[in-house]
């Protein structure tokens, strides 16, 4: 990995800032192979690092007007790469953290009170998962009920993984906005 921006990336960054399709291809064609290795190493799970790595030439076509790179145009692609993965498995862990502190909360649970508070947490759970938008909210429950893959769902629905991932990235936060005034009760009940 270099870190120092090469005459050959200045060239293609410029023309990919000026909108030539061109060039994220052969950026795209020159990155693509190393740094889905480079992931596939670092996360032992193909289909997060497939996806991964088309995202971030998305990103780069989307983002294309604004985007500043410093490093070379390789390590900036390796770096994008390396968070993107982290910040996934970030949120796939917390998701699976809530999930099984409420599960064993609700089987520990002794008191009445406690299971009265874990239906009311649960009923305000549904209560948000049912206020998203129809699509988001069947892409969320197909995630989360029937445990579909990204892949599978945008298979399912015909739609792109990408679409898939930015209906979820909208529920997760929905969800996480009507969910925290309650995380002392998910973290610490008794």
């Amino acid at each position: 990995m270099g870190s120092t921006l090469y005459t050959e990336d200045l060239f293609l960054l410029q023309k990919l800032k000026e909108g030539d399709i061109h060039a994220l291809e052969v950026i795209f064609n020159m990155h693509y192979s190393n740094l889905n290795r480079y992931l596939l190493f670092l996360f032992k799970n193909e289909l997060l690092v497939e996806h991964i790595a088309q995202d971030i030439f998305v990103y780069l076509w989307e983002n294309r007007e604004t985007l500043e790179i410093k490093t070379s145009l390789e390590s900036y692609l390796y770096a994008a790469g390396r968070y993107k993965a982290l910040n996934q498995i970030r949120n796939n862990q917390l998701h699976e953290t809530i999930k099984q502190k409420m599960t064993a909360s609700m089987q520990d649970s002794q008191s009445i009170d406690t299971e009265f508070e874990m239906r009311e947490l649960e009923g305000i759970i549904n209560e948000a998962i049912s206020s998203l938008p129809p699509r988001c909210q069947q892409i969320f429950r197909l995630s989360r009920d029937e445990e579909m893959t990204y892949q599978d769902i945008a298979k399912f629905l015909n739609i792109s993984i990408n679409t898939v991932e930015g209906q979820m990235s909208i529920a997760l936060k929905k969800l996480r906005s009507a969910l925290k005034p309650y995380y002392f009760k998910l973290f610490f009940a008794a």
